[in-house]
């Protein structure tokens, strides 16, 4: 009498089985709570700029919420440059950061801000959220450049290609190229730039990337 073979068990049927396992599930349990209790002391942290943004009819949960906005918010900008001053955590200021990065003259205005808050604003890896126990990637400076690079004008270029030449910046230098992308065809000034930035080691595979 032969015994009839099993078949062999699946790569699914093998997750199903490790993600019902009572470990797996206290883990999971365990992560989705911790998740839970960072995004409410980011809201918290963030809670003083949600109250005025509500004031002027902006019922955010979250200062990112913005960045994906499609509808202009003018009445939003002058909260965001306000609050972009005071001390909030590294991932809430890069909320208001690229909330900032909008085709706006109150953000054209407020170059000079901009300009000072990415030079003083930290790199590297470090506490980015109110709570943490583990250090991320920092990320106020990269939203910073995306702003910079948005508010732009023809009188601040200069001062632009300047910050992108300095590579005391690092890498967050690449999201200020896209201003310079755009303009590179009828601005020898920006095309002079590019030839430049293209050599350098933080740059140059974003500036390949365009050929």
């Amino acid at each position: 009498m032969t015994t009839k073979k099993r078949p062999p068990v699946t790569a699914a049927e093998l997750a199903k089985k490790l993600q019902a396992a009572p470990e797996f599930l206290a883990k999971k349990k365990a992560q989705d709570q911790e998740r839970l209790e960072r995004s409410a002391r980011i809201r918290a942290d963030a809670e003083p700029i949600l109250r005025e943004l509500r004031e002027v009819g902006w019922d955010v949960q979250s200062v990112w919420d913005l960045v994906n906005v499609t509808t202009p918010y003018p009445e939003a900008i002058p909260i965001l440059i306000k609050h972009l001053q005071l001390s909030y955590s590294d991932i809430v200021r890069e909320g208001v950061a690229r909330s900032l990065a909008v085709p706006d003259p109150q953000v054209q205005k407020a170059w000079p801000l901009l300009v000072e808050q990415y030079r003083k604003a930290p790199m590297g890896w470090g506490i980015k959220a109110p709570g943490d126990t583990k250090e991320y990637r920092l990320g106020a400076k990269d939203g910073l450049a995306c702003a910079l690079s948005v508010a732009v004008t023809e009188e601040t270029l200069p001062e632009l290609i300047a910050l992108a030449k300095d590579r005391s910046y690092g890498e967050s230098r690449v999201l200020l190229l896209s201003a310079l992308r755009k303009i590179r065809n009828k601005n020898p000034l920006a095309k002079e730039a590019i030839k430049e930035l293209a050599s350098d080691p933080d740059l140059e595979k974003e500036i390949t990337s365009w050929r």
